[in-house]
């Protein structure tokens, strides 16, 4: 008689999904952007208070045609009312602005620059992302005369 044991092993057959589900932690933020814009083809009116995420205000910047003299776009991050604006001048070149205390009661003051794409582009990933974004533009003060 043989006196040997058997070792016998299971083997667990896991779902992958249903790791990835356990395993993945979740960190999704509501964003509460809302945009409006004036393009040769498109307009959205500030009161439309038009919901807008990260690529979608990429492909509309990207639309954005600088031969029409009134073109701008702005966002609004309805949580903190952090706003930016922009103008593009021309292919490569944007017109940025950030008005300090905006509201019912704005005095003209404004954070503004002359800039390329690439750093517009940095700048709203970080604005979409909600970290820190002021600090990529060279900003000046300027003052709006009523």
């Amino acid at each position: 008689m043989n006196n040997s044991k058997i070792l016998v092993k299971q083997i667990q057959i896991v779902d992958y999904d249903e790791l990835s589900k356990q395993d993945t932690a979740t960190d999704v933020k509501f964003q509460d952007i809302t945009y409006h814009m004036d393009n040769s083809d498109k307009t959205v009116s500030w009161k439309e208070h038009a919901q807008i995420d990260f690529l979608k205000a990429v492909n509309e910047m990207k639309n954005l045609n600088w031969n029409y003299e009134n073109n701008y776009i702005t966002f609004v991050n309805e949580k903190t009312k952090e706003c930016v604006q922009f103008l593009r001048k021309s292919e490569n070149d944007w017109y940025a602005e950030v008005p300090i205390n905006d509201g019912p009661n704005w005095d003209g003051y404004a954070w503004s620059c002359d800039t390329t794409s690439k750093p517009v582009m940095d700048m709203l990933r970080l604005y979409f992302e909600e970290v820190t974004w002021f600090g990529m533009l060279s900003w000046k003060m300027r003052r709006f005369k009523h």
